[in-house]
């Protein structure tokens, strides 16, 4: 395959990998209360960190885990299904974090959860790594840059699901995607412990 052919074939792994197409009622629901400006503000600033943290493991992420770090592919894992599975419990429970507190609270929702871990989860991170390792560093910097160019404008299709199913709707698929995203979760858990016994 030519270095384009290439391009084009990690763009989809990695795009699949971040789902931003399947968690648009998630991100629907996280933003059901935000006016146009503010929700499109959240979404910039989503893929921002989103990308920054992704681009980060495409330029060092091998060598933060094995040499700054010391750990293994299995126990980040493990450490990441855990951190999913929290969030996506809560969103399950008591629903989006459009009810908290404090203002700094309800700003802080473009980070987390929507920059990570569902635009940078534990999967998105590990197929980053595996990109490197299979395609070289400035190929898998550039295919980490096009995807998160195309996400921004995936997520300002949100709203449009909004109006299409309603609030109640979107509440009601957000917290069946929250299930699938606990069970993901609880998959990264499982394979993590069998990476650490096959070592």
């Amino acid at each position: 395959m030519d270095t384009l052919t290439y391009l084009f074939h990690d763009f989809f792994v990695l795009f699949a990998m971040v789902n931003a197409i399947g968690n648009l009622p998630v991100f629907a629901d996280l933003t059901s209360e935000m006016d146009n400006k503010t929700r499109d503000r959240n979404y910039l600033i989503a893929v921002t960190v989103a990308g920054g943290i992704v681009l980060m493991f495409a330029l060092f992420g091998d060598i933060m885990l094995r040499y700054v770090f010391s750990v293994s592919t299995s126990s980040f894992k493990i450490a990441g299904g855990i951190l999913v599975f929290i969030v996506a419990a809560r969103g399950v429970i008591i629903g989006n974090p459009k009810n908290m507190a404090s203002d700094s609270e309800r700003k802080s929702i473009a980070v987390f959860p929507m920059g990570f871990p569902y635009l940078a989860g534990p999967g998105t991170i590990l197929t980053t790594i595996l990109l490197i390792q299979n395609s070289g560093r400035i190929h898998t910097v550039a295919t980490v840059l096009v995807v998160y160019l195309a996400v921004f404008p995936v997520l300002k299709l949100a709203p449009l699901v909004e109006k299409a199913i309603g609030k109640i709707g979107v509440a009601v698929i957000a917290r069946i995607l929250y299930i699938f995203i606990c069970a993901k979760a609880v998959n990264f858990i499982l394979d993590g412990f069998h990476l650490h016994d096959l070592l």
